[in-house]
């Protein structure tokens, strides 16, 4: 089984959620699970991609309550309820308890959501998406391959902070994106 997280801005326009759509469904076509957040934009259009391929194979986390305790505005809460209800899996309060601070149980939820996969794939509205890119950073500590699809800019995004490495161009199942690559070029 092999499990991808995706992720990015919450500030992603509608407008791009028609190509999340085809990049999120070209994995799970083959088999592949899916692993996300609980924000509007990115993670929002992961999961309406995922809804409408497979349920079973989407499993979203939330640093709210089910009843939506914890919640702000750039939570989204009603495509996580309709994730839930779809029947996937759904975990409340990923992040910890309410008692911490909103930062901080974002920044934990997205740890949760990153355990067990093979790699990580960001949507970003912008070059430097400081969050997206700080859960890039734990990804590549994780040992995960990590991808960037540029969804509002043209070239590769700002560099990754406290991990070695730079931005390539590449592929992710078709579509063109960035790939951090660790370590010096083959060639």
């Amino acid at each position: 089984m092999i499990k991808i997280h995706f992720g990015g801005s919450r500030s992603l326009s509608a407008s791009y959620f028609p190509y999340v759509a085809e990049v999120v469904s070209a994995p799970m076509q083959v088999g592949c699970f899916v692993n996300v957040g609980c924000a509007t934009g990115a993670d929002e259009a992961v999961i309406e991609a995922a809804l409408g391929c497979d349920p079973s194979r989407l499993s979203v986390f939330a640093q709210f309550s089910e009843s939506g305790e914890g919640s702000f505005s750039a939570s989204a809460f009603i495509p996580v309820l309709a994730a839930k209800k779809a029947g996937a899996p759904v975990s409340f309060l990923a992040g910890g308890p309410l008692s911490l601070p909103l930062k901080a149980r974002l920044m934990r939820r997205s740890k949760v959501a990153l355990s067990g996969c093979a790699g990580s794939v960001f949507f970003l509205s912008t070059r430097f998406s400081p969050g997206s890119l700080k859960v890039a950073a734990e990804a590549v500590r994780k040992n995960q391959i990590v991808y960037v699809i540029p969804c509002g800019f043209s070239g590769a995004p700002a560099p990754l902070r406290s991990v070695s490495g730079f931005w390539q161009a590449s592929h992710f199942f078709g579509f063109p994106c960035f790939q951090w690559f660790t370590g010096l070029p083959l060639f």
